[in-house]
């Protein structure tokens, strides 16, 4: 019993569980993408000042699209990896039931992906007229979004999450911050173009997708396996529930991340690209500050199902309890951070005409913050039974930011948008909050 309990508190000599995993894990993937902020800063100051505010705003909204698109039809395989798979960690028999569920989850990337790329030429076709899109940046938009759909890595992703290898995720994040610099100084010297930055763009993509294969085959060779894959049918009954997790799963992930694509692409529509580019900067660079909130989301998600899956409800309200102070100290001190050096941040890098993003960024920095604080909700939702209820709110929030974002844009323009994303965060947080309280007393 003391070993056990030693274990919940994260306190054995051994293994790392719970809170120091998290923050272990967390810390792999900060390595990863830390070196890649960094990185992003050289080369969104390259783009940023080689293509101008209306430049970068139409190369933002040619990115977003592809985005949006990919959030509709993409499934979250990497949550099914990691959510089933939990249990699958050790032993032949289990190994062998991984690998059913791994084979189904790559044969839904790959439908995912051909059902994204026929959306993508509806899509463009459509939007184009409505952001001033001609021929040549319609095809340039088709192309990324092509390029990006086809990239597939959410089911690699997942079995470097759940088999505990942040290490290596951390390596194949890497790649895309390497590939985007090293493109966009050549590209820079020789010939500056939209086009070419999206070929970059669109190449460290495809080349991220390589190295996460990669590195899941080399960490689980039994896992993918491709014998398993005529057997991918078998993962469905060998796993219940698994069908309505991954449509909840999927939709939840739609409904997260429409927000920000959604703000941006209508800003673009109703102010125009200007405004967008500088929307877009605010939004990149809040991103970059507020780096640690998705890091902390992807290895608490993996951690709350382990502990589920191996030690019980119990352990799991104290990584709960553990993790919520830690992350609305960290969510506040990210805030802090970026009121401080935000505006230095955007004058050095992208020049003074890109200051007036400056009030977006901290809207959008204390969003993100926000988000960060109430980070552990929506996993211990997902790794419990609360998926259905997880689904619910993210449509809850969602309807409610759409009523926000028009009211917003219409008295206050791209400002609006930003103040929404705010507001949203906000009901985002107590709603989650309440319920994963609520679904943590129920066992």
């Amino acid at each position: 019993m003391a070993e056990e309990a030693a274990i919940v508190t994260g306190k054995s000599s051994g293994e790392k569980t719970g809170i120091k995993r998290i923050i272990a894990n967390t810390g792999w993937l900060l390595g990863g993408k830390g070196f890649g902020g960094v990185l992003s800063l050289f080369y969104l100051a390259i783009l940023t000042r080689t293509l101008g505010v209306e430049g970068f705003g139409q190369f933002a909204l040619i990115t977003a699209t592809a985005q949006a698109i990919a959030l509709v039809v993409t499934f979250q395989t990497w949550q099914v990896v990691i959510r089933f798979g939990a249990r699958y960690l050790k032993g032949s028999e289990n190994r062998q039931k991984f690998g059913r569920l791994v084979g189904l989850c790559t044969l839904l990337d790959l439908a995912g992906a051909l059902a994204g790329c026929l959306l993508a030429f509806v899509a463009v076709r459509w939007l184009a007229p409505l952001f001033g899109w001609d021929e040549a940046l319609a095809q340039n938009a088709l192309f990324f979004a092509l390029a990006m759909l086809l990239a597939i890595k959410s089911t690699p992703t997942g079995i470097l999450r759940v088999e505990n290898r942040f290490d290596l995720a951390a390596y194949a994040e890497a790649i895309i911050p390497i590939v985007r610099l090293i493109g966009t100084l050549i590209v820079w010297y020789y010939h500056p173009t939209i086009l070419n930055f999206l070929i970059v763009w669109a190449l460290s993509e495809i080349v991220h997708a390589i190295g996460y294969w990669l590195l899941a085959a080399w960490q689980s060779p039994d896992i993918l396996s491709v014998r398993h894959i005529p057997q991918a049918r078998q993962a469905v009954r060998e796993n219940q529930g698994l069908g309505e997790f991954l449509w909840v799963s999927n939709l939840g992930s739609t409904f997260a991340g429409f927000s920000q694509n959604i703000a941006l692409l209508t800003v673009g529509y109703f102010v125009g690209p200007t405004a967008a580019g500088l929307y877009r900067l605010a939004s990149q660079l809040s991103v970059a500050m507020t780096k640690i909130s998705a890091l902390l989301s992807r290895a608490i998600f993996a951690e709350v199902n382990l502990i589920r899956a191996q030690q019980g409800p119990e352990a799991m309200a104290t990584l709960f309890r553990k993790a919520t102070r830690m992350l609305f100290i960290t969510g506040g001190t990210v805030i802090l951070v970026v009121l401080v050096i935000g505006q230095p941040a955007i004058y050095y890098m992208s020049g003074s005409e890109f200051l007036p993003a400056y009030p977006f960024l901290i809207l959008l920095a204390a969003a993100a913050s926000i988000d960060l604080a109430g980070a552990i909700y929506e996993p211990t939702l997902l790794s419990g039974s609360g998926a259905r209820t997880a689904l619910i709110l993210r449509a809850i929030t969602a309807a409610l930011f759409v009523i926000i974002l028009a009211l917003g844009l219409h008295f206050f323009g791209a400002m609006g948008a930003a103040g929404a994303m705010l507001i949203a965060a906000i009901i985002r947080l107590l709603l989650f909050g309440n319920a994963a309280r609520r679904n943590l007393a129920n066992g």
